[in-house]
C-alpha cells in the first residue's frame, strides 16, 4: 500500500483492504476546478479546501497510470466523506474516478486531522 502526505492529509492508494460497493456517479454534491487543470473535483460532505487539496490528481497519486488509466479518460474526481462529520479539520474521505465510459474506480482512502480512515 503506497502512503502520500499531501498538506496535512494521508491518502493512501491501491486495492481497499475490504470489498467496497462504488460510489455513485452522480454529482450528487458540489462540482470545483482542480489546481493546474486537472479533471473537475466533486465534493461530497468535505469542505472544498480539503476536498480540492485531496482530488487533484497529480505525481502519480492513486496509481492511475499504473492501473492504465489515461488521465484524459478520466471525467471527474469525486471526494466522499467517510465516518461523518468532515470539516476543515478532521476528516476521513475516499477518493474514486468517474471515468469516461461511467464506471467509478477507487483509487485510494485517507483521513487529516485526528481522523481515522473506516
Amino acid at each position: 500500500m503506497i502512503t502520500l502526505a499531501v498538506a496535512g492529509c494521508a491518502i493512501s492508494g491501491g486495492a481497499p483492504q475490504a470489498p467496497r460497493q462504488p460510489v455513485q456517479a452522480g454529482p450528487i454534491g458540489p462540482v470545483i476546478a482542480a489546481p493546474g487543470g486537472g479533471p473537475p473535483i466533486e465534493c461530497r460532505g468535505l469542505p472544498q479546501e480539503r476536498c480540492r487539496e485531496v482530488g487533484a490528481l497529480g505525481d502519480g497519486q492513486g496509481g492511475i497510470a499504473e492501473r492504465g488509466i489515461a488521465m484524459d479518460d478520466i471525467e471527474r474526481v469525486i471526494v466522499s466523506c467517510e465516518g461523518a462529520p468532515c470539516t476543515s479539520t478532521d476528516g476521513a474521505f475516499r477518493i474514486d474516478i468517474l471515468a469516461g465510459d461511467g464506471s467509478t474506480i477507487e483509487i485510494g482512502r485517507g483521513g487529516y486531522g485526528a481522523a481515522v480512515q473506516p
